[in-house]
């Protein structure tokens, strides 16, 4: 299409003039942006008005939803300087925002599981890199909760802490603060899969007993659950963390470089509403323009059509980077996103009655560090709706789930995700559940490895609760407990995979079979959500609701008839898949461990017939919660297991860097293993204007000889790339060397020896790196 008018603008009203006079124009438009930095003191708002309309920028140009900070100096006043650390009270900052007519900041709000999302809080940036708001122990440590005032039975017949009377920890440093009317706790209350900020009523200092301000956590405070406390001016303590008094409205900080307010950039986040919102557009496109510094989401798209987000940045935004609703046919590519409160990706399309597709694609993006505020179920992408691709992403570095989505006809595919869970247990790189209309979904070819994890673990691609029906082929996994878990679900298919040090490589259980606890409950919302199933993501009561027993879900997933006649009969749901034509390396574990009140629970069937797990089964297989059936209960036919191969380090190309694409003249292929790449997951360099690099580690140990562990750090980058790999070990590990720094060109490999671990019982060693882009590795 020709472009009739183009529009250059060098300034914000510029732009905002521009925008008001291409409105309405018929024909494709243009707005070109200078190389510049464009500050924001409310939304740019296109509405249905805009049609064939591209916005570009030309080199690096900044939508800022903030203010830049200036006149900042070292404390000077005494009653500030006492409460601080002896040891840095001489390198804290103060700005006094009143003097740069800043008054309204927005403070802290009780936000995670459960909660509502409101604006994030004003935040300060030094140097495009967001600051660390104060908080005891350190960023990255907990305290335990020790004890409750009063307690009730929680859904796991314990006892748990009732909310509204507060609970106990033990640690003296409290005793050190100032009163502090604004104190403020975060904590993973009940379950490491959900946290929430909690505004602090008192303290008592000597029981040790902390009071919550409603709306009180939404689960009980049980024993040994992790929390820290947050917003405290004494712990301003470490470079890059802050304090904002919202009494004096100045603004504390410990800057990691000298603090001249010529040589550096201190941005404050404002602006609550999106930098940028694209109501009902259609044919319109943003590239190649950054987003970034403000309290609410970055960009929102809703019942736009048509429209693309290409090679854009979005950085420090307080709640999601984009949110997209409704519309049909948008595309977000080639974006890099990280540092936001809330998510990176929410995708909503499509029609759940109709199965009408949105036709939505989410690829080529580079997504990390999302969730820093609303830690649990901010995901780098979110997905709900029909018809959405996510492809050739690359995700790392969140505390909790990678990719979440519910809905049908779903494709996740050629995605890298790393480094995720990495606070949470009970989560998944992958996550779906609860909802048997939820069918067409395919996972396949993805590289899922090093996940991190807590209490319960994580999972690779996780099926919770009954969901079912998910392909899973062609993947990669390295390093990841429960590898492909089928959380009572049928029809499942897990084909043409890889598992290498996967402990186990998969899970399958039958819990919505059982009668007992909350499970009993769960069999019958899976029952009315397939008869009366919500439509979309919209939560509107007067919208129709899908009976997934009826046209068109009959007709295009024909084994819901199955769970149809299941229902109506009132039969149990015994969980069911199709394992064949995999690759396993892996060490053999096979236990139950779940029902413990029942020690007869922990049996496998066959026909009704109690049976013995075969080798296969055991090398695989881990952790059922119920007994096995292996009846295909959706009338495909049997339980299948079938044409897997054990394999060998030395059946891959590389096994010890994490190369574990099956090589050729391998056994595998013998047993109908067909071959995939690795080397075409993950971002699609070409098509983007800025690439990570690509760091790979690997740790290797001689146990029989003279126990040196040796860092392997190899280059695949097209340049050369410094940075720094931290190590982390288990409590009976000694190192000599903890940090390793790195400078490799193109292709170039080095190995250090960080230390002897002269040791017989079992020890962890991790290999990280703050860099995005270095691949972890782990012994």
């Amino acid at each position: 299409m020709t472009v009739n008018q183009v529009y250059r603008v060098s300034s914000t009203e510029e732009l905002i003039a521009a925008l008001a006079e291409c409105r309405g124009i018929t024909g494709l438009t243009e707005i070109v942006l200078a190389e510049g930095d464009y500050f924001l003191s409310s939304t740019l708002v296109l509405d249905a008005a805009y049609q064939d309309l591209v916005m570009r920028g030309e080199g690096r140009v900044r939508l800022i939803g903030g203010k830049r900070l200036m006149g900042w100096k070292p404390v000077e006043e005494a009653e500030v300087l006492t409460r601080l650390d002896p040891e840095v009270r001489g390198r804290i900052m103060v700005c006094d925002l009143t003097s740069l007519e800043i008054e309204e900041t927005g403070g802290l709000v009780s936000r995670g599981f459960g909660r509502q999302t409101a604006p994030s809080h004003a935040e300060p940036i030094w140097n495009g890199k967001p600051m660390s708001l104060s908080q005891y122990p350190k960023r990255g440590e907990f305290l335990k909760i020790t004890g409750f005032a009063q307690g009730r039975m929680n859904e796991l017949e314990e006892m748990a802490g009732i909310q509204e009377h507060g609970f106990n920890y033990d640690d003296d440093r409290p005793a050190a603060w100032a009163a502090n009317d604004d104190l403020w706790v975060h904590g993973y209350w009940s379950f490491d899969w959900a946290q929430s900020y909690e505004h602090v009523q008192s303290i008592d200092l000597t029981s040790k007993h902390v009071l919550t301000q409603p709306p009180y956590a939404v689960s009980p405070f049980r024993i040994g659950q992790r929390f820290y406390f947050l917003n405290i001016l004494e712990e301003i303590r470490y470079p890059g963390d802050y304090y904002l008094d919202r009494k004096t409205n100045k603004l504390y900080f410990y800057p990691d470089s000298e603090a001249s307010d010529t040589d550096n950039e201190l941005l404050l986040s404002m602006l609550e509403s999106p930098i940028c919102k694209l109501a009902g557009c259609l044919r319109v496109s943003l590239i190649g323009v950054t987003f970034e510094c403000t309290r609410g989401d970055g960009l929102q798209v809703d019942e736009g059509s048509d429209v693309v987000i290409d090679r854009c940045l979005f950085r420090h935004i307080g709640n999601t980077a984009i949110h997209m609703e409704g519309g049909v046919r948008n595309t977000i590519r080639n974006c890099t996103i990280h540092d936001c409160g809330d998510g990176g990706i929410n995708a909503y399309g499509g029609d759940r009655v109709t199965l009408a597709s949105s036709e939505f694609t989410i690829t080529n993006n580079h997504i990390y560090r999302i969730g820093q505020w609303s830690r649990c179920y901010n995901t780098a992408i979110n997905i709900k709706g029909v018809g959405i691709h996510a492809t050739h992403n690359l995700i790392h570095d969140l505390p909790h789930i990678g990719i979440l989505y519910w809905g049908n006809d779903i494709v996740l595919e050629h995605n890298e995700i790393y480094s995720v869970c990495m606070e949470t247990g009970d989560a998944g790189a992958i996550y779906s559940g609860r909802d048997l209309s939820s069918r067409g979904n395919r996972v396949c070819h993805n590289f899922i490895h090093h996940l991190g994890g807590v209490g319960l673990g994580t999972m690779g691609i996780y099926n919770d609760d009954g969901i079912s029906g998910t392909v899973m082929e062609d993947n990669f996994f390295l390093k990841v407990g429960r590898a492909a878990f089928m959380g009572g679900g049928v029809d499942f298919v897990v084909r043409n995979n890889v598992f290498v040090k996967c402990y186990p490589a998969i899970t399958v259980d039958s819990r919505i079979a059982h009668t007992k606890y909350f499970w009993g409950p769960a069999y019958e919302v899976l029952k009315k959500s397939f008869y009366e199933g919500a439509s979309s993501w919209r939560k509107d009561p007067s919208e129709p609701t899908l009976d997934a027993s009826q046209s068109p879900y009959i007709e295009r997933y024909p084994e819901l008839a199955e769970i149809d006649r299941m229902f109506k009969e009132n039969r149990p749901m015994t969980g069911a898949a199709q394992i064949s034509q995999n690759v396993f390396c892996s060490k053999t574990l096979f236990r139950y461990f779940y029902d413990k009140r029942d020690e007869n629970n922990k049996r496998m069937y066959n026909g009704g017939a109690l049976i013995q797990p075969s080798k296969e089964q055991l090398s695989v297989i881990l952790d059922s919660r119920q007994d096995i059936h292996m009846e295909w209960s959706a009338g495909k036919g049997s339980w299948l297991f079938e044409k897997n191969f054990t394999a060998q380090p030395s059946d891959f190309e590389d096994a010890e860097l994490g190369e574990i694409a099956v090589r050729q003249g391998s056994e595998a292929y013998d047993y109908g293993y067909e071959r995939r790449e690795l080397s075409t997951i993950g971002l699609i360099d070409e098509d983007r204007d800025v690439n990570p690099p690509k760091i790979i580690t690997s740790l290797t140990y001689s146990y029989r000889g003279d126990r040196t562990l040796i860092l392997t750090i190899r280059n695949e980058s097209k340049q050369t790339v410094s940075g720094v790999i931290q190590l982390y070990t288990s409590s009976n590990v000694q190192l000599a060397h903890y940090q390793v720094p790195f400078s490799l060109n193109p292709k170039e490999e080095n190995s250090v020896v960080v230390g002897t671990v002269d040791r017989d019982d079992e020890f962890t060693v991790e290999a990280r790196s703050e860099l995005p882009g270095v691949r972890p590795s782990r012994i």
